[in-house]
């Protein structure tokens, strides 16, 4: 017979569960008691409260929950997993994303029957950094770390989890989770590594489900293979982002155009591998210094890294966007406004954040400005 405690446990998360559908991806489960705070979820069909249920929980770089709920959801119809990704955990100051986990971990056991010795986290970026170090506090039985590993020149010494660690090889963080495999593989510590066709983004589904597999014991430790070949492009790699990091403004350009032919290449090779991962850093490193600069309220200085970005990725319409911000914001109207422009022709599409956006006050009397809008209403 049930125990009376149980008993409760298993009616409340029953009732709790009730209005959640099964087999299809939830995108906003608001959180009861935090309405500020929400995640994507995914409950297997045969999903019931009857008994406890394995789950992965998902941090995205960019508070998207939904991109990989999505991405597991079909292994973990298969393998019998709930997925919860948070829509508020983010690159950025640590504390709002360590409430975003309190309130998705509270939620999700108020909700749903959780066995808590199988708790799992998976995280891309930013966020596996962050399931990492969620995991080495302990009740973590496992991790998937895309596209990035603990962060410092060398893994802790314990490493009390199952640790499934991969990155797409046009990944400008390939080299850090190629050399952690190694570093893991001489210290006798078991993980999996596996590489794939891509850059700096989720897994793919294919590798979602060996993920899980592995978790689950049904696929074996596998490191990183010794190759004379990244070697090369690991090396390769550091020389081009020193070389793009001292160009003046008369080189960068030229270096940039290099670096986009070798990325267009249509057969994979090495330097097609380090010039899109010199892309993809320069990008991101560009976006990011730029973000923290807009919020010092350094304008000019964003302006600038935002035109790298620009530069090296001109298709990228919300790069256009942060540059039209940051250049109204430093009083450059008409740079603002062709930065506006190009936002649209690119894609740009998001008229409430262009009208509720307070540095772009000023171009909103410019009869540009209202093209741009009628263009993208």
């Amino acid at each position: 017979m049930m125990p009376a405690r149980w008993f409760a446990l298993w009616a409340a998360s029953a009732l709790a569960a009730q209005d959640l559908p099964r087999g299809q991806v939830l995108e906003r489960v608001t959180v009861r008691d935090n309405d500020r705070q929400s995640y994507a979820l995914y409950l297997p069909s045969n999903y019931s409260p009857g008994r406890p249920w394995p789950i992965l929980y998902c941090l995205d770089p960019g508070a998207r929950g939904r991109v990989p709920v999505e991405r597991f959801s079909q292994a973990a119809e298969k393998a019998g997993f709930l997925v919860a990704g948070s829509n508020n955990s983010r690159n950025g100051p640590i504390a709002p994303s360590q409430e975003a986990i309190r309130a998705l971990v509270a939620d999700t056991h108020a909700r749903l029957s959780i066995d808590d010795t199988r708790i799992y986290a998976a995280g891309l970026s930013g966020g596996a950094r962050l399931a990492l170090a969620w995991a080495q506090n302990g009740g973590i039985a496992g991790v998937v770390a895309c596209s990035a590993g603990f962060g410092s020149p060398s893994p802790p010494k314990q490493v009390p989890f199952r640790l499934f660690a991969t990155a797409g090889v046009d990944d400008f963080n390939y080299d850090e989770l190629y050399r952690l495999s190694q570093d893991l593989a001489k210290r006798g510590v078991p993980h999996r590594f596996v590489e794939f066709t891509g850059g700096h983004e989720w897994l793919p589904a294919t590798l979602a489900a060996e993920a899980l597999d592995f978790f689950l014991g049904r696929v074996p430790p596998q490191a990183a293979s010794t190759s004379k070949d990244q070697a090369k492009q690991a090396a390769r790699f550091e020389h081009l982002m020193q070389e793009i990091a001292s160009a003046g403004d008369p080189e960068k350009p030229a270096l940039i155009q290099r670096l986009q032919k070798d990325a267009a290449k249509s057969e994979d090779s090495g330097d097609r591998r380090v010039a899109r991962r010199a892309i993809g850093s320069v990008t991101i490193e560009s976006m990011e210094r730029g973000r923290a600069l807009m919020q010092e309220r350094e304008y000019g200085a964003a302006a600038r890294l935002y035109e790298t970005a620009v530069l090296i990725r001109p298709e990228n319409a919300g790069s256009w966007y942060s540059l039209a911000v940051a250049h109204a914001a430093a009083g450059n109207t008409k740079r603002a406004l062709e930065a506006l422009e190009r936002a649209a022709e690119h894609g740009f599409r998001d008229a409430q954040r262009m009208e509720r956006e307070p540095l772009l006050a000023k171009l909103r009397r410019e009869a540009r400005y209202r093209a741009v809008l009628r263009k993208i209403q």
